[in-house]
């Protein structure tokens, strides 16, 4: 899995309205995913999700900062790549 592929494809779902969002929609463990959420939130690219039980439980309410528009900013060559990827999960790994 390339992390930073993750984290952008996170963001990139965030930033375009897509919140219901979960390690399922990316073919990783809750794990995986709750460490990369952790991540954005911990470096200030996203606001804090709704947790239950240790993992991830909802990114409902959860907003891209400034600095997570930064982060898709500067690695806007990866948006063709994205959006011409036919699963989010293949174009992660």
């Amino acid at each position: 899995m390339d992390k930073k592929k993750l984290r952008y494809a996170i963001l990139k779902e965030l930033d375009s309205g897509n919140k219901n969002i979960n390690e399922a929609t990316f073919g990783i463990s809750q794990e995986e995913f709750k460490e990369q959420v952790d991540f954005l939130v911990r470096e200030g690219y996203i606001s804090k999700p709704m947790y239950a039980d240790n993992i991830v439980y909802s990114m409902s309410f959860v907003n891209v900062k400034e600095k997570g528009e930064d982060y898709l900013s500067t690695n806007s060559s990866w948006s063709k790549l994205y959006a011409a990827a036919k699963e989010i999960r293949d174009w992660v790994k």
